[in-house]
């Protein structure tokens, strides 16, 4: 049986990710690799969160999702293998799985035990490697991508570690928002190559579409944000507040750049207030 593997990584299109795709060919070859995201940006499970979590639905049930974004390679920190409603997640265990794991519902999983992976990948690879090792800062290559090839391979998860329960799992919530002042207080969770800005909020949280527009404050500086349903809602130039394709909050320019126009960077503070105009005004 062979599955479908979807990528996410903050390797960027290198030969990292070219040695990664290799190894899961190389214990699975038939398996098809979906990449996709390898410009996570450096270091920021949060970020790669999003993404796993607004992606990991549209490929075929039974498919396995790769995580790697992982500052904490080579570390205490456990490596996962689990499987969550149709799916499995695999990578690191500092959140960067946690939310779709959540979402798709908690069925088992385990800690990754290399000898126990290498064992297995070392005797069917048909690379020239032939002795598995485990580097201290490639645990993509090493670990979870031919953990990721077994399953697809119809492996149990249980040969590949000891098993842990959910609440042993390294939570991240990707929905977080205060209200203090009049303000709703959400966090920049993800930035896009359009510079749009994906806010730590759902729009029925803070009652999107009941307004016309918000105050935002960011470091110190207020604008007034019109609220739209597209970017051509707001003229070209301007900033709009709206809900996403995935439903989370985001704040864009209409062809245009909201990452340099508000000078923001994932986990910076936004402030948020509602507007409401009278037809007369």
């Amino acid at each position: 049986m062979s599955r479908f593997i979807g990528l996410v990584t903050d390797y960027g299109y290198s030969h990292y990710t070219g040695i990664l795709r290799a190894v899961i060919k190389g214990l699975s070859l038939n398996t098809d690799i979906i990449d996709i995201e390898h410009e996570v940006p450096s270091f920021n499970p949060m970020a790669g969160a999003y993404v796993i979590l607004v992606s990991y639905r549209w490929l075929p049930r039974s498919s396995i999702i790769v995580g790697i974004i992982d500052p904490g390679v080579g570390s205490i920190r456990r490596a996962l293998a689990v499987e969550a409603g149709d799916y499995y997640f695999v990578g690191p265990d500092n959140g960067v799985l946690y939310p779709a794991i959540r979402s798709e519902g908690f069925k088992r999983g385990v800690s990754l035990d290399f000898n126990r992976v290498s064992k297995l990948a070392s005797n069917m690879f048909k690379g020239k490697i032939r002795e598995w090792r485990l580097s201290y800062t490639f645990h993509g290559r090493d670990l979870f991508g031919p953990a990721a090839a077994l399953i697809a391979l119809g492996y149990d998860i249980g040969d590949l570690g000891d098993e842990i329960r959910e609440d042993e799992i390294v939570r991240l919530d990707l929905e977080k928002v205060s209200l203090s002042n009049g303000f709703y207080n959400v966090n920049v969770m993800y930035i896009d190559k359009f510079g749009n800005i994906v806010l730590t909020i759902r729009p029925d949280n803070i009652g999107l579409y009941e307004n016309e527009a918000y105050k935002l404050v960011v470091k110190g500086v207020e604008y007034v944000v019109k609220v739209g349903r597209t970017f051509s809602d707001v003229c070209v130039g301007d900033l709009v507040i709206y809900e996403n394709s995935f439903g989370f909050v985001e704040i864009a320019v209409n062809q245009g750049n909201a990452f340099k126009k508000l000078n923001l960077s994932i986990g910076d503070l936004v402030r948020l207030a509602p507007l409401k105009y009278s037809k007369s005004s």
